[in-house]
């Protein structure tokens, strides 16, 4: 139940995060907006959308980078089984005589 929720979330997380790099504007559209370019009465402001869609973006990012370890972690706290008994790991493996 706990691991689906985590992965339901971070996949949610990681959609959001898409969306809102794709929003964020380039460091080179910054001379064009202020020649009439027309983003800078956003929504947000003049100085609004660089500040708030980069604290939000990081926000996110440090959000899913936490819930991704911490299902990293659960899954390998649950994961008990063995892979290899002993017995199979002392095995001799005869040699060939060389030809």
């Amino acid at each position: 139940m706990l691991i689906t929720a985590i992965k339901v979330i971070t996949v949610i997380l990681a959609v959001v995060l898409v969306v809102l790099i794709i929003l964020q504007q380039g460091k080179g559209s910054d001379l064009g907006s202020a020649f009439g370019g027309g983003s800078s009465n956003s929504l947000f402001g003049a100085v609004g959308p660089a500040d708030f869609l980069g604290k939000l973006t990081s926000f996110i990012a440090a959000a899913f980078l936490v819930l991704t370890f911490a299902h990293a972690y659960i899954q390998k706290q649950s994961n008990t089984e063995e892979l290899f008994d002993l017995e199979e790991l002392t095995e001799e493996v005869p040699v060939l005589p060389n030809q």
